[in-house]
């Protein structure tokens, strides 16, 4: 008995021995390179970590401890001491929807070795981000991109000059229209109008789907692991991983298609089925009109915010001596419109609306001299490719096809001689 008992001392000390030099091995490389301690910090979120802390200006700042968020909360490796382009813009420059690594800010710097440094957030319009300009130009870009969307971009700075009181210098010194917006806003609160619309989506997204890659909750041994043990993070990764693939593999196009379509089927009045060979997807132009009608004085009013935003933002980097590129980012449901016939009355007019929009924002671009890029030809070019730049699904934000796509149109861009 004795005898038998040496050996399992013997294994055990060998184990702990083992996994104390891979702790230690593990640590000194975390702590020498980024890298490595991101692919070992958790990727979970977690109920205890939230992606957005308070912010009195902004309303809301994306959290420095959200998995995947560098030291000032942007969706970064980690920041650079300088950038050579910094990117402003909302969740369809975030990379809602796609890895880190797939957002178009991250492909562009693969694609050009530039140091890329990606700012934009969601919920964030041209206000918020001209507020935000004072921390882009801290990081001496040669270049600031302004990626602006048509989907909810007038909306937000409207809320945020309008309902949170900032940059009240940008709203419109015409009396009556301030009359008009107090009474549109008396009458139906345009937030509740547009978050109602909104929620629906999401709630019966978050009905219709079960979240696979959630974690589970932790007890208190495991809380302390997860903290304080580098090998327990190369765990979690391996299985963080591992279970993403399994998702991957257990929902193939065909169940994606079925899911999506029983979503629109209970959602009539928010969405629209569109299909056309193989290039489907589901619309959902009753919750972007929502924030695009410019029949609605306040929307009319956000444009106009958002435009003046836009102007500062380049007169700010004409005396930096910076350029100063706008890009322009256009719905899921105006990329598709050539495709198919779109019978909804709220698709028609949705896609006339936006029309109307870019038309006004170029005609006020030009006449300023203020550089922009169209992305609608290269995400329509991947349709016509019979590439999807979007999911099948009602999510709005592009897929990493299409993110590749503006990534590109970007890097061609910058490429050519000025």
């Amino acid at each position: 008995m004795k005898f038998k008992k040496k050996p399992v001392l013997f294994a055990v000390v060998l184990a702990l021995l083992v996994i104390g030099v891979l702790e230690l091995t593990l640590s000194l490389l975390a702590r020498v390179s980024p890298q490595v301690d991101r692919v070992l910090a958790s990727p979970w979120p977690s109920k205890e970590t939230p992606h957005t802390l308070p912010d009195e200006r902004l309303g809301y700042r994306p959290n420095p401890a959200y998995p995947g968020h560098d030291r000032l909360g942007f969706r970064n490796p980690d920041v650079p001491a300088r950038a050579d382009i910094v990117v402003l813009g909302d969740s369809q420059t975030y990379g809602t929807g796609v890895a880190p690594a797939q957002a178009w800010p991250r492909q562009l710097a693969s694609m050009t070795g530039h140091i890329v440094y990606n700012m934009a957030y969601g919920g964030y319009g041209p206000a918020h981000r001209l507020m935000l300009w004072d921390e882009a130009v801290a990081l001496q870009p040669n270049l600031v991109i302004e990626a602006f969307y048509a989907g909810n971009d007038l909306y937000e700075s409207f809320d945020l000059v309008y309902n949170r009181r900032q940059l009240s210098e940008l709203k419109s010194a015409d009396p009556q229209l301030q009359a008009v917006v107090r009474e549109a806003e008396q009458s139906e609160p345009i937030a509740e109008r547009v978050s109602q619309m909104f929620r629906m989506g999401v709630q019966s997204a978050a009905a219709s789907k079960a979240p696979t890659t959630a974690h589970p909750q932790r007890p208190s041994l495991r809380k302390l692991l997860s903290a304080d043990s580098k090998l327990y993070g190369l765990l979690r990764r391996t299985q963080y991983e591992a279970v993403r693939l399994m998702d991957q593999l257990a929902h193939s196009p065909r169940e994606q298609w079925e899911q999506a379509k029983a979503f629109a089927a209970a959602n009539p009045a928010y969405c629209q089925v569109l299909s056309h060979g193989r290039l489907r997807t589901i619309l959902t132009s009753e919750y972007r009109l929502s924030a695009l009608d410019l029949d609605d004085p306040r929307i009319a009013e956000g444009l106009q915010i958002s435009l003046r935003s836009i102007h500062k933002m380049h007169e700010l980097a004409t005396a930096r001596n910076m350029r100063f590129l706008v890009l322009l980012v256009p719905t899921k449901e105006t990329v598709f419109r050539n495709l198919g016939s779109h019978p909804a009355v709220s698709y028609r007019r949705l896609t006339d609306q936006e029309a109307r929009f870019w038309a006004t924002t170029k005609a006020f671009l030009a006449r300023r001299g203020i550089e922009y890029l169209d992305a609608l030809p290269a995400l329509q070019g991947q349709l016509a490719a019979g590439v999807q730049p979007y999911p099948m699904s009602q999510d709005g934000h592009p897929n990493r096809h299409g993110h590749q796509a503006i990534a590109k149109l970007v890097a061609n861009h910058l490429s050519q001689p000025d």
